[in-house]
C-alpha cells in the first residue's frame, strides 16, 4: 500500500467521495462498511466517514448486542414496527454506543423508504437516552442537529444532544406546535452551545399557531445568549432580543416575523451600524406599513432582502416602501429584491390599488439589480416605456416576476414590442413573468408577412418565460414569434387555473385561453429546434460558397 494512503486525512477525502458516489441503493455504504471490516489500516477512517451522518438513531441501537433490542410490530393492523428494549442497558452497552456516537457528526432526519425514523423509537429507548449513566454527551462531537419532534416526549432527548460542539441547530415543524416547555430547553444554548452559529426554526403553521406567549417569551430570551450566531431564521422576537441581533458582528443571514403589534418606538436604541454585518434579510409582518418601519430604523449593505405581507398594500404604500427600502439598503450591493403577499387562493383584483410606473421609481435608484419579484394584489398598469426604463437601469437583470400570481387586471399595457425592449436591454435575462398585450402581432397565420416581428433581434438567455393571464388568439403566431425572439426557449408559462370562486363565464375564458397557452408550450420547442437546423443549413451553405469563390 502506498504510504499516502496511510494518512487519515487521505483516507477520510477519499472515503467521502465513496460516500457521495450517486446510487438508488445503499452500496456505497456497504463500501466503507467493507472497508472497515477487511483493512485495519482503513478502519478509523472509514468508520468516521460512514457514521458521520446519522439519519435514525434506530441505526445505532441495532448496532447493539441482539439481546439487548427488538423489533415489534404494533397497531391495530400490526403495520407500524417499533423498536424497543428487550432489558436495561449495561455499562458495557454504553461503552458499544459511545463508539459509534463518538464519530457522529450530523443528525437529520431520515427521507429514505423502508428507514426506521425517531418515530419508531419505543418509549423506553428513549428514556435511556434521555439518561445516561454519566453527564457525557450523547453524541460528544455532534456540529449538526436536524429535529423535526417538537413535543415534550421527545425534549428530554433534545436536551441531551446539545453539546459545546454544535455549530448548527434546525428546529422544523409540519403542523405540530412548539410550546413553551419545549422551547424552555433552548435557554440552555448559550451555555451548552457557545459555538452555536446558525439557528434555523422553521414553521408552516402561522406563527399564533407555533408558540403560546410564554414559548415566545421563552425563545427571545434564549437568543439573548447567542453571541456567535451567523445565521437566524425564526419567529417573530420580543424588542430586546432584535436589539442582541442587531449588535451581533457576524450575524449575515436573517429571516425572522415581525409581531403584529410591532412598533418602531420600542426600538429606540438601534443605532448603527444595527445589523451591519446582515448580507441576506428576510422579514414577514402582518402588513407592508409595519415593514416600512423597520425599516426607516437601520441602514445595511445586504445583496438579497425578501418581504412577505399578509394584507394587501395600497400603491401609496408600496411605493413609500420602495423609498424607505433604497434608503436603508445600500445601492451598490442591492442585487435581488422579492416582495409577495401570503397565498390566499383566488381572488378577482380590485380595481384599486393601482401600480404605475411612479411606483417603481424607486428601484432605479439600484443599478445592479439581479433578480426582482413582486406579487401583491394590486392592478399593474405598467407600459412598454416604464418596463424599458426598468430595463435600462437593470442591464445584469436575471430574473423578472411580477404578480404571477395576483395577476395584473383588467388593463395590460405592456405589448410585444415592450417585451422586445426587455430583451435587449437585459442580455443576462433568463426567466421573466408578466403580462403581454399580443394583439398587434396575434394575427391568423395564414395572414402572416415575409417580416419579422422581432426585426431579427435574438436572446440567447432566456429559457423560461411566464405570461400570466396574456389573452391570444392565435397559438400558432404567438409560438413562431417567441421561438424566433428566443431559441433557447425551454419552458412557456402560464396562470390560467380552475378556481371554484370563479364565474362560469371566468371559468371558460379560462379554459379557452389554457389551452392555447398550452399549444404555444408544446410548438415552441419544435420551432426553435426547425430554426435551429435551418441556420446550420444556412451557415454550411455559407461556407461551401466562399470556399468555391476562393
Amino acid at each position: 500500500m502506498h504510504r499516502c494512503l496511510g494518512i487519515e486525512e487521505v483516507q477520510r477525502a477519499i472515503f467521502r467521495k465513496v460516500n457521495c458516489l450517486p446510487s438508488s441503493s445503499k452500496v456505497h455504504r456497504v463500501t466503507l462498511a467493507r472497508l472497515a471490516r477487511t483493512c485495519r489500516a482503513f478502519n478509523s477512517s472509514a468508520l468516521d466517514v460512514l457514521w458521520e451522518r446519522l439519519e435514525s438513531f434506530t441505526v445505532l441501537i441495532q448496532c447493539l448486542p441482539q439481546d439487548l433490542w427488538r423489533i415489534d410490530c404494533v397497531g391495530r393492523r400490526k403495520t407500524f414496527v417499533r423498536c424497543c428494549f428487550r432489558r436495561p442497558m449495561s455499562l458495557k452497552d454504553w461503552e458499544i454506543f459511545y463508539k459509534y456516537s463518538n464519530r457522529v457528526r450530523c443528525v437529520l432526519r431520515s427521507t429514505r423508504d423502508g428507514q426506521l425514523d425517531w418515530q419508531h423509537l419505543g418509549d423506553d429507548i428513549i428514556f435511556a437516552l434521555s439518561n445516561r449513566p454519566t453527564p457525557r454527551p450523547l453524541i460528544p462531537c455532534l456540529r449538526e442537529l436536524h429535529w423535526d419532534k417538537s413535543n415534550k416526549q421527545h425534549a428530554s432527548l433534545l436536551h441531551s444532544l446539545l453539546t459545546p460542539s454544535l455549530d448548527t441547530l434546525t428546529l422544523k415543524t409540519f403542523g405540530c406546535q412548539l410550546r413553551s416547555p419545549e422551547v424552555s430547553i433552548l435557554t440552555s444554548i448559550g451555555t451548552v452551545c457557545p459555538s452555536l452559529r446558525t439557528l434555523r426554526i422553521l414553521l408552516r403553521a402561522p406563527l399564533s399557531q407555533f408558540l403560546d406567549t410564554q414559548g415566545e417569551t421563552v425563545l427571545s430570551e434564549a437568543v439573548l445568549y447567542l453571541h456567535s450566531l451567523e445565521s437566524l431564521v425564526c419567529p417573530a422576537l420580543d424588542e430586546a432580543a432584535i436589539v442582541h441581533l442587531s449588535r451581533l458582528p457576524r450575524l449575515s443571514n436573517l429571516s425572522m416575523e415581525l409581531r403584529p403589534d410591532f412598533k418602531s418606538n420600542d426600538l429606540t436604541s438601534l443605532a448603527p451600524p444595527a445589523f451591519g454585518s446582515i448580507n441576506d434579510l428576510t422579514l414577514t409582518a402582518s402588513s407592508l406599513e409595519t415593514l416600512t418601519s423597520f425599516l426607516e430604523l437601520i441602514q445595511i449593505t445586504p445583496s438579497r432582502v425578501s418581504f412577505t405581507v399578509a394584507e394587501a398594500p395600497t400603491a401609496d404604500a408600496l411605493r413609500l416602501f420602495f423609498v424607505v427600502l433604497v434608503n436603508a439598503c445600500g445601492s451598490e450591493q442591492l442585487s435581488q429584491v422579492s416582495l409577495c403577499m401570503l397565498s390566499q387562493g383566488y381572488a378577482p383584483l380590485h380595481p384599486e390599488p393601482q401600480a404605475t410606473f411612479s411606483t417603481f421609481q424607486p428601484l432605479l435608484a439600484l443599478p445592479n439589480i439581479i433578480s426582482f419579484e413582486l406579487d401583491v394584489p394590486c392592478a399593474i398598469l405598467l407600459d412598454d416605456t416604464g418596463l424599458t426604463t426598468l430595463a435600462k437601469h437593470w442591464p445584469i437583470l436575471n430574473k423578472l416576476s411580477i404578480n404571477p400570481k395576483s395577476g395584473w387586471g383588467p388593463s395590460n399595457r405592456i405589448t410585444h414590442q415592450g417585451l422586445l425592449n426587455l430583451l435587449l436591454h437585459c442580455p443576462e435575462l433568463s426567466r421573466f413573468s408578466f403580462c403581454v398585450d399580443f394583439s398587434d402581432i396575434d394575427v391568423d397565420p395564414e395572414d402572416l408577412s415575409d417580416s419579422r416581428p422581432g426585426n431579427g433581434m435574438t436572446h440567447d438567455k432566456c429559457v423560461s418565460a411566464g405570461f400570466l393571464t396574456s389573452r391570444i388568439e392565435n397559438p400558432i403566431t404567438i409560438a413562431a414569434f417567441l421561438s424566433d425572439i428566443c431559441p433557447k426557449l425551454r419552458s412557456v408559462q402560464h396562470s390560467w387555473r380552475d378556481d371554484p370562486a370563479m364565474s362560469e363565464e371566468e371559468t371558460e375564458a379560462m379554459e379557452l385561453f389554457r389551452k392555447r397557452w398550452e399549444e404555444v408550450e408544446y410548438l415552441v420547442p419544435g420551432l426553435a429546434a426547425v430554426r435551429r437546423q435551418y441556420s446550420e443549413w444556412c451557415r454550411k451553405e455559407t461556407t461551401v460558397v466562399d470556399a468555391a469563390s476562393v
